[in-house]
């Protein structure tokens, strides 16, 4: 595999490992704007406030 292509299934690999965990309800779902979580967990949490 070339050094060019390294990088982009790098972050393709990421990206797809990330949708499944949030499917799987592993890990929490983020705003695509912010990157803060979209429902709070415990109280106190900080939680997205960009209004989607």
């Amino acid at each position: 595999m070339s050094g060019q292509l390294l990088l982009p299934y790098t972050v393709l690999w990421a990206s797809l490992m990330r949708a499944l965990l949030v499917r799987a309800r592993i890990a929490p779902p983020l705003c695509a704007r912010c990157g803060l979580k979209l429902e709070r967990s415990q109280l106190g949490e900080t939680i997205c406030r960009c209004g989607h």
